[in-house]
This record gives structure tokens, C-alpha cells and sequence, in this order.
């Protein structure tokens, strides 16, 4: 069957999560499933021990990450078994505001079929080539099924891992070296009020970047720093994908950070 609405957990629409809480009820952690979750579970509580299989094409992110714990957590204490699956390809249609996403189809049943298939893709936009397995687990992968939730604590004595600084600035604050240099030649004044910006991406990529923070500047300051005012007042025109409430009330006070997290070092 196929094919549900492509969106994401954190893009959903207030009706859409009122459609896809009806169906979840009852299953811990749902706000962080994508839409098309919802067709597994559905389909899943129809096929409840009619023998009867289903399969959908799918965004390949319910086969990764914290989503796996989820719905694949409930799936398997439904009695489900995946018995085919193509893993991750490109996929898009001839539609207008044509589709492109990564996706999956995964095939699942209550009975565990014998002779099961798995679809690889050396080329995500290529031909897949074909594997009989004797297990496909929620990670499309011939293994044990293990299904890992998320944890409030850790397992040892270690700090907690949470969000660190997030600007939500639309990327008015953020600068390579070389846009730091141009910016601080012509307002040289605000050097103090960098700071060095390390995050995953610069981390793997080994980027040097640095960030633009002005929660501590005084407004006679701000109004002294002509560059440094237009890049509060870009921040403030940006209109963010997710309208939270705490990031429009932000807006009103776009010199901070949405989430602020500060180190003595």
C-alpha cells in the first residue's frame, strides 16, 4: 500500500496530531513518530491474527533512531515480524511540489515467514540486489531484533546529555573565520562578544566557526555596533518553520539564543 504522507514528527499539523494521536493511544513516547507510523500501526491492529500481510513504502527514518524503540518496540510486542524490506533508495513522483525523499518498504505479519528477502541499494538511485535472510530486524538488517528506548539517566556516573546552545537565528550568528575577520574590520567592537562555535557538524568536518552573542550587551552598546544591530534585526524578520511558543516569544528578544548553556572554560 502506499504511499502515506511524507512529514515529520516535528512538522506535523495540529490536525494531523490529532489524527495520528487517535491511532497511537495507548503507546508511550508517539510525539516522536512521523506520520506514516500511524499507517503501521493501524494496519498492524487490523492484521492482528488474520494471517493477512501488509507492506508500505515508507521515509526511512522510522528504521532509525530514537523511532525504532517506539514503534517497532510496540510493533514486536503485537506479533509482528518483518518478513521483507528494500532498505534506504531515493525515491520521488512527477507530481506538482514533486517529492524527494529516502525511503524504505518494509513487509510485516504476525506469521514468521520462513524464506524472507532483503533489498539493498549500492546506488540509493539504482537497482537494489537481493539477499534471502533468515531475520530482518527494525534497522533492516539480517540480525537480533533489539529494540533500545530512551533513558532519563545513564547507565554509569556520567553528566547528562542534553541540548546545548541552539540560536534559532536563522543563521544571522553564526560565522566561518573568514566572515568573522570581514565582519570585525568593520565593527571591531563587538570582538568581544564572539565566542568559538563548536557543534557535530564542525566537529566531523573539523570547521572552525564561531557565533555572535549579544544576551549580555547593553542597549546603549547594541545601538553603538551599527553591523551588529542589522544582524539583530535580520534575526528578528526570520520566521521560523516551527512556531513554538517559546521561539516567537523570542522574537522579542532576538539578542539571546532560544536555548543558552554556558561553561566557565
Amino acid at each position: 500500500m502506499g504511499y502515506p504522507y511524507f512529514v515529520g514528527a516535528k512538522f506535523l499539523s495540529t490536525e494531523q496530531k490529532a489524527d495520528v494521536n487517535n491511532v497511537f493511544e495507548g503507546i508511550m513516547n508517539v510525539g516522536l513518530l512521523d506520520f506514516v507510523a500511524a499507517w503501521y500501526v493501524k494496519a498492524a491492529r487490523l492484521i492482528a491474527d488474520s494471517g493477512s500481510r501488509c507492506a508500505f513504502i515508507s521515509t526511512n527514518s522510522i528504521c532509525q533512531g530514537e523511532q525504532i524503540g517506539v514503534l517497532w518496540g510496540w510493533m514486536q510486542q503485537q506479533g509482528m515480524h518483518i518478513f521483507f524490506a528494500h532498505r534506504t533508495f531515493s525515491w520521488s513522483n512527477e507530481a506538482r511540489g514533486k517529492a524527494a525523499v529516502h525511503c524504505v518498504i518494509v513487509g510485516f505479519a504476525t506469521d514468521n515467514v520462513a524464506n524472507k528477502w532483503l533489498f539493498s541499494y549500492d546506488n540509493i538511485k539504482g537497482e537494489p540486489w537481493q539477499r534471502q535472510v533468515k531475520h530482518i530486524n527494525p534497522c533492516l538488517i539480517d540480525g537480533t531484533s533489539i529494540t533500545l528506548f530512551n533513558r532519563n539517566k545513564p547507565l554509569c556516573q556520567e553528566p547528562l546529555i542534553g541540548i546545548d546552545n541552539q540560536p534559532i537565528d536563522g543563521g544571522h550568528y553564526l560565522f566561518i573565520a573568514e566572515e568573522l575577520q570581514t565582519f570585525l574590520q568593520a565593527e571591531p567592537k563587538a570582538i568581544a562578544y564572539f565566542h568559538h562555535w563548536l557543534g557535530s557538524y564542525e566537529f566531523l568536518n573539523g570547521i572552525e566557526r564561531w557565533c555572535l552573542w549579544l544576551g549580555d550587551c547593553s542597549p546603549v552598546k547594541l545601538q553603538s555596533m551599527l553591523d551588529a544591530m542589522n544582524r539583530v534585526k535580520a534575526v528578528r524578520k526570520t520566521t521560523p518553520k516551527r512556531k513554538r511558543k517559546n521561539i516567537l516569544k523570542l522574537a522579542l528578544t532576538t539578542t539571546g539564543f532560544e536555548v543558552e548553556c554556558f561553561s566557565e572554560t
